[in-house]
């Protein structure tokens, strides 16, 4: 359970907004991607952590405020909202959430630099050969004296670029042993890079691991299977990676709302035309919905209530169906420029094709529902025909 009072959430919230507000939106972002190194901001993550974002879900004894997903998700969907750039979901959810879940005493202490804004983290698990499958590890980290010689190839994961610590999937011992997790620097000899941009601008890398000479104490935990770990890890991703999109959703929806407004066409604006309005209404309405089931997975996750995976299954579905239609209807209204760089519907609609990705797209947790022989959210089938609405 979170220890943040409604009041709390809700000045970290408005504290958020104030902040991005202030200093972001797609023209930062754009200058960020286009003339740093990293494509994202390290003046902006030092201040992350200043503002204590940086250790809102890490425990106390690691500088942090104990606080949940929740928490992180209202940071993420503010970010999302300003179309922010540094690597909050790879470092914060996926890289220090694996170490909080799993490391021992002495490995948990990397948590402490991931609050002052000194480590930077990334989870590399998937392969070219898995698609979405979750329990397909091909790598191999063989042991080698008292520690391990990790081998093998992880696809594109945002933020894994700059990372200072990866977070790695391997085989321990050969191709049969049990998957474990581990502790890997970003610029160990044998850890090779392909960096590249995502569609929305953020930088990110794949990895190949030849022979990576690895310590005993590089292993996170102990040696059991981590497969159920992994699958909970890639979860609380989804999750956040949600909060992110209904963030990017409503400002999407409206920065297409002032664009109708001051578009003119006939001497009327564009927004006192039914049928505009009848699609704005349906951008919003989704919008609403989305908010709605994130919210009920992230309270499910956080309280650890039964069938949380899937109503994190659920949530993705929704978001993954109100991303195509909002992002889509957002270019779409703005009509032939609402793909331009100048505009910025354009940028909130690569964010969210990026987003409605991760982690399985809405097909994937839609058939993990049906496996599960669980309800879908209403329409969730006829994501496709909506998008082209």
């Amino acid at each position: 359970m979170t220890a943040f009072s409604t009041e709390e959430r809700q000045l970290l919230s408005e504290s958020a907004e104030a902040w991005f507000a202030d200093r972001y939106g797609p023209e930062h972002s754009k200058k960020l991607s286009r003339d740093t190194e990293d494509g994202f901001g390290r003046e902006e993550w030092k201040t992350y952590a200043e503002m204590g974002w940086l250790g809102l879900a890490l425990p106390e004894a690691a500088g942090g405020s104990d606080g949940g997903l929740t928490e992180l998700s209202i940071l993420l969907a503010t970010a999302g909202k300003h179309l922010a750039m540094e690597p909050l979901l790879p470092t914060l959810v996926l890289g220090a959430g694996a170490v909080a879940q799993l490391g021992t005493p002495a490995q948990q202490e990397i948590l402490g630099k991931v609050a002052e804004g000194a480590c930077l983290m990334a989870l590399l698990h998937a392969e070219p050969a898995s698609g979405f499958a979750r329990d397909h590890v091909e790598a191999i980290a063989a042991r080698s004296g008292d520690g391990f010689k990790l081998d093998g190839a992880k696809t594109f994961a945002i933020g894994a670029h700059a990372a200072d610590l990866l977070v790695v999937s391997a085989r321990i011992g050969d191709a049969s042993g049990p998957v474990g997790l581990f502790l890997v620097p970003g610029k160990a000899e044998g850890v090779s890079l392909n960096v590249s941009p995502a569609m929305d601008g953020r930088k990110g890398a794949a990895a190949t691991f030849s022979g990576v000479s690895l310590g005993a104490d590089a292993l996170l935990g102990g040696e059991e299977d981590r497969l159920a770990a992994i699958d909970a890890l890639l979860d609380r991703g989804t999750l956040a990676a949600c909060a992110e999109a209904v963030g990017a959703m409503h400002a999407a929806a409206a920065t297409t709302l002032d664009y109708l407004k001051q578009r003119k066409q006939f001497g009327r604006a564009l927004s006192e035309f039914q049928v505009i309005q009848h699609r704005l209404v349906d951008m919003n309405i989704l919008c609403e919905e989305t908010r709605a089931a994130v919210h009920a997975a992230l309270t499910a996750v956080d309280e650890a209530r039964p069938g949380a995976a899937l109503a994190v299954a659920r949530a993705k579905v929704q978001c993954a169906r109100a991303s195509r239609f909002i992002g889509g209807q957002a270019v779409q209204l703005h009509g032939g420029m609402g793909m331009t760089d100048e505009l910025s519907a354009s940028h909130f609609y690569k964010r969210l094709s990026v987003l409605e990705a991760q982690f399985g797209d809405g097909e994937w947790h839609l058939r993990r529902l049906i496996a599960a022989g669980a309800q879908a959210p209403a329409s969730a089938a006829s994501t496709t025909g909506m998008a082209a609405g």
